[in-house]
């Protein structure tokens, strides 16, 4: 457990990074319940009923479960055969870099695939890069009803819609983009860099495909929307609004915060996911500062440290077994 994956890769020292991170985010929180008057916050929590918690931890185990799927789905597109309990485990432990800069996560399943299977590398890049695609995708087809309510926030939609046509332009122009690369490397010789792009031309036709695409983003939209639904019930017990609109303002916070945090590049959004979630529930359902902030760091301990710990825990059983 104590040893580099790959050069590049020391794993000591991304679980030094995790911890790190939790005991920052944990400073964070406080002041962050402090600015909304923590013994306010701390009589929200104690007039919260508990008993919905193991619903949430299930609908946010349903993401995991519907994700899951999908790369399964992925991988049989590769052709990478990997058996089901073992599939299940890179997946898991992923999840435990989440927090991690330089999404050392998807670095983590690359090098456990290769280690299971002696895949290329190379081979890898194109599904990472399609799951987080596809995340994108569904994220933005599951804000669609809360823009039709709410449309100041169709900035952020037309420029997650943007990226996403940007990527399928690049993929699109395959031809032109390898004739540009050749041209390159014939007046000014091989240049390193760019043999990311071929191999990633090389390894993509078989997940850019319609059906593969179609499959993958519907997985997305289910996997997503139980987190999203997970924000709702959190809400519904501090407001009477309980309607189809409400659920429809919960997927759209949920989907806005998670596609603002992922523009930021800030590892697992935190900053400025609980930032967009606080403010939006605030505004939308109009509660009161520390009941959307109870909300926010309810919900982010159930979404994201939950994920982690699970992730970590089985990178741990993993590489204990192995």
């Amino acid at each position: 457990m104590r040893q580099n994956l790959k050069s590049g890769f020391d794993l000591k020292k991304e679980e030094r990074r995790i911890f790190f991170i939790f005991a920052l985010t944990i400073v964070g929180y406080t002041v962050f319940a402090l600015f909304g008057d923590i013994k306010k916050v701390v009589r929200a929590s104690l007039t919260f009923d508990w008993r919905l918690l193991p619903l949430l931890i299930f609908l946010t185990s349903l993401n995991y479960l519907f994700r899951f799927i999908r790369w399964r789905y992925l991988l049989k597109k590769m052709d990478i055969d990997l058996p089901l309990v073992t599939s299940l485990r890179i997946f898991l432990s992923g999840l435990s870099m989440t927090v991690t800069p330089g999404k050392m996560g998807e670095v983590l399943k690359a090098y456990l695939v290769k280690k299971a299977t002696k895949t290329n590398y190379a081979e890898m890049i194109p599904l990472l890069i399609f799951e987080r695609l596809t995340d994108g995708i569904g994220m933005i087809i599951l804000a669609l009803g809360g823009l039709y309510l709410f449309r100041n926030l169709i900035f952020l939609f037309v420029f997650a819609v943007g990226l996403v046509a940007t990527f399928f332009l690049f993929v699109l122009s395959k031809s032109y983009i390898l004739r540009l690369i050749k041209r390159i490397e014939k007046s000014a010789g091989h240049v390193k860099i760019l043999d990311f792009f071929i191999l990633f031309f090389a390894n993509s036709e078989r997940l850019i495909k319609f059906q593969t695409l179609t499959v993958s983003v519907i997985l997305s939209v289910i996997a997503w929307s139980f987190e999203g639904v997970a924000l709702f019930l959190l809400v519904s017990r501090f407001t009477v609004s309980s309607g189809v609109a409400s659920l429809l303002f919960s997927l759209l916070v949920f989907s806005f915060s998670s596609i603002a945090g992922f523009i930021a590049l800030i590892p697992g959004g935190i900053g400025v996911a609980e930032g967009s979630i606080t403010s939006l529930i605030a505004y939308f359902y109009h509660l009161p500062l520390y009941e959307a902030i109870f909300i926010t760091l309810l919900f982010r301990f159930i979404t994201l440290w939950y994920g982690v710990a699970v992730g970590f825990f089985n990178l741990l059983l993993y590489f204990s077994r192995s």
